[in-house]
């Protein structure tokens, strides 16, 4: 089978943990840490509202909640979709993660380093154009990708 028609379900990482809207940034985290992760699906009665990373939370105060700092319409796509469908939309939406759900709910989360392990040449060109970090790349100049700690080298601020 050719990797970049791999599903996704076969790929994402789980279980995931995923977060109510209300939720605090000191408890995301303590999570984070404990655990290791970086991405969190927020979570309500209605279904998959947000997502926010750790990068995002840069200046938070642990009182404030995280959907405060949350990408507003988290990039999802279906348990049933292709490796290839997954990198497009990182790609597209300029995001390291992509929530796998539908209308039963959140499934997994795969991630950029996800995609790069699992089918390499997707993610090929999915590096920092300073430094070739994959972590928490932002959007750059003429749509290339910077780490947050190139964008600040170069005195750019940007979300991602």
């Amino acid at each position: 089978m050719n990797p970049e028609c791999e599903p996704v379900l076969h790929l994402m990482s789980t279980p995931v943990v995923t977060l109510d809207p209300e939720a605090k940034v000191g408890e995301l985290l303590l999570l984070s840490q404990r655990l290791s992760i970086h991405h969190f699906p927020l979570v309500d009665e209605s279904g998959l509202v947000g997502l926010v990373c750790t990068c995002d939370l840069e200046g938070a105060r642990p009182e404030h909640r995280v959907s405060k700092f949350a990408r507003r319409a988290a990039v999802s796509v279906r348990p049933d979709a292709m490796a290839h469908e997954a990198a497009a939309h990182m790609l597209l939406q300029g995001v390291g993660s992509v929530v796998i759900a539908d209308e039963e709910g959140v499934w997994g989360i795969l991630t950029r380093d996800d995609l790069a392990e699992a089918v390499p040449e997707l993610m090929r060109d999915q590096r920092c154009i300073q430094c070739g970090s994959r972590k928490h790349l932002r959007s750059g100049p003429n749509h290339t990708l910077v780490c947050p700690a190139c964008d600040a080298r170069a005195g750019r601020t940007s979300s991602g």
